[in-house]
């Protein structure tokens, strides 16, 4: 099958994502339309069709995600949303100037904000709602030329900065991002002149260049001056005087840093502040005006939705890519996972593993790599995608090496560790088992890096062990110390390795499979060959799961001494 460069599949990706943004948009605008003029729509069944229309565009660009082969339409399907977002903006515009009522229209700006005096000269209110669409356009365009490419929400920010300070005919402005992990509130745009409403720090000189790079970089806790207080309460500031305005702080005599009026508003996406725009105008200027105000709000309400569509791509892209590398670390990890596990007259071996979708992080090996001794090795690589796959890559390959020699298991494992310590991340160490089998006198070496316990059933005395040893897992701390636990085994005799995933399995009631019913199966059925009660318990487990999800790698290796 043929199959496309990674530049194209990212451009498919983008072009989807970008036709499900505006597809959104259209719908919007349709549905607004419909609920200002109800009874106009009555005689416009038209308008239904062009939702359903694009109902069905929104179905195809989200099941792209999942069907890769509709994804070569991709370029399609955003020409035709655009289509249909031009027809849906000149029919909203149409009938909001036909219908004669006074409609405060906009979109993404719910009816309370764009609601203004009554006393306001009706000519002047259809130029301004006139000017606040065509900005809105603007908005819409902006949004586009963001996502193309690289997506840059920076670019986005200073456009909405400009924007504000011209249409409010302010002299200065700034544009501030929530981060809600830190709960603070960043600088990210700064235009014009703008006199710090909040204290500068005491030992800043008060020069012109030096305030502007403090007030370009700043931060604040939100609830912190003015510009927090609108990031926690949400509610829009207007300051006709900040000089008798005890929320605005004066820093000093100099003119440069003498307050005149401002606007502080908040940007909210679906109800939750992402951001504050500040606005200034200088001492000696007309104060801003409740016409500015209501301006500034409108338009913070379009950026609130201009950012959301960025952070919806955002997620698109990001999901996208988790994805790809989820299907590219499955592939890995089946790469390195045994084609075929060798049959041999004194020990029979039998496994399976169940992967759950996106982590990949189980591991399991048979390693023939001398005449007298075999190796059978388990793992758990933490965390999931490409990351976890290079750490199992550097393990498998430091135990093809290490085990042709004649060092101990344990010897084995410090090698592993002290080889791959340092040179990973932290939230990517991994659980090890390590089991040194020699057919000629039926020892065996066990030793275990912080890897669940194995289970020995013991033919001889009709009985189950479990076998444990409290230790760091790998790549954890370079000083860790590892040991043998040597063991001898008989005919008939039974050694089971799981990873986490199998025993911590959840049925749809939320209860866990756990270490007793792996053990009460094994104890049922050890008269089956490694093979067959290997395949006794993968169809036990699957009973116990039923409809639940798989949120782990489940792998067990089943050894059975055969002589």
């Amino acid at each position: 099958m043929q199959t496309l460069p990674l530049d194209s599949i990212s451009l498919l990706w983008i072009l989807l994502g970008a036709g499900f943004i505006i597809q959104v948009i259209t719908a919007f605008f349709i549905l607004r339309t419909v609920f200002l003029l109800p009874e106009r729509m009555k005689r416009a069944p038209f308008i239904w069709l062009a939702l359903g229309f694009m109902i069905i565009l929104a179905g195809t660009s989200i099941a792209s995600i999942f069907m890769p082969t509709l994804q070569m339409y991709s370029s399609g399907i955003l020409l035709a949303s655009a289509l249909m977002l031009a027809f849906s903006i000149s029919l909203f515009v149409f009938f909001s100037r036909d219908s004669g009522e006074d409609q405060e229209a906009g979109i993404f700006v719910s009816e309370t904000e764009l609601i203004v005096p009554d006393d306001y000269p009706e000519d002047e209110k259809s130029e301004n709602d006139d000017r606040l669409i065509s900005l809105g356009k603007e908005f819409l365009a902006q949004v586009s030329e963001s996502i193309s490419g690289e997506v840059n929400i920076v670019r986005l920010v200073d456009f909405i900065n400009d924007e504000l300070i011209k249409n409010t005919a302010a002299d200065g402005g700034v544009f501030f991002l929530v981060d809600d992990f830190d709960d603070i509130i960043s600088s990210k745009s700064f235009k014009g002149s703008f006199p710090p409403p909040y204290k500068l720090p005491e030992d800043l000189p008060h020069k012109p260049v030096r305030v502007e790079t403090n007030f370009r970089y700043i931060q604040f806790n939100v609830g912190e001056t003015i510009f927090g207080e609108v990031a926690a309460n949400g509610e829009p500031v207007l300051v006709e005087d900040g000089q008798t305005d005890e929320r605005i702080y004066t820093n000093g005599p100099e003119e440069f840093l003498q307050t005149g009026s401002y606007i502080f508003v908040p940007v909210m996406v679906k109800a939750r502040v992402v951001g504050v725009l500040g606005l200034a105008r200088l001492p000696g200027k007309e104060p801003f005006t409740q016409d500015d105000f209501r301006t500034a709000r409108v338009l913070a309400e379009y950026s609130g939705a201009a950012i959301n569509n960025i952070y919806t791509f955002q997620e698109v892209l990001e999901h996208a890519e988790l994805e790809r590398e989820a299907g590219t670390a499955s592939h890995i990890q089946k790469t390195l996972q045994p084609k075929r596990l060798p049959d041999l007259p004194e020990i029979g071996f039998g496994s399976f593993f169940t992967p759950a979708k996106g982590v990949c992080g189980d591991y399991y090996d048979i390693i023939l790599a001398r005449r007298d001794r075999i190796s059978i090795v388990i793992g758990d690589v933490a965390g999931k995608g490409i990351n976890s796959s290079i750490v199992m890559i550097m393990i498998r390959s430091i135990l093809q090496l290490v085990t042709n020699t004649t060092k101990t298991a344990a010897t084995i494992l410090d090698w592993i560790n002290k080889g791959i310590t340092g040179k990973i991340d932290m939230d990517h160490y991994a659980s090890l088992t390590l089991i040194n089998y020699r057919p000629e006198d039926h020892s065996m070496e066990y030793a275990s890096a912080g890897h669940q316990p194995m289970l020995l059933w013991k033919a001889e005395s009709g009985t189950i062990e479990k076998v444990h040893q409290k230790t760091d897992p790998i790549g954890v701390e370079r000083t860790s110390v590892y040991s043998d636990l040597k063991l001898t085994v008989g005919k008939g005799d039974i050694i089971i390795l799981f990873t986490d995933g199998l025993v911590e399995a959840l049925d749809k009631n939320g209860r866990q499979y756990g270490i007793n019913s792996l053990s009460k199966i094994v104890t049922e059925n050890n008269g089956l060959s490694a093979k067959d009660l290997a395949a006794m318990v993968k169809q036990n487990i699957q009973e116990f799961v039923g409809s639940a999800s798989i949120h782990d790698d489940q792998t067990l290796v089943v050894v059975k001494i055969k002589a």
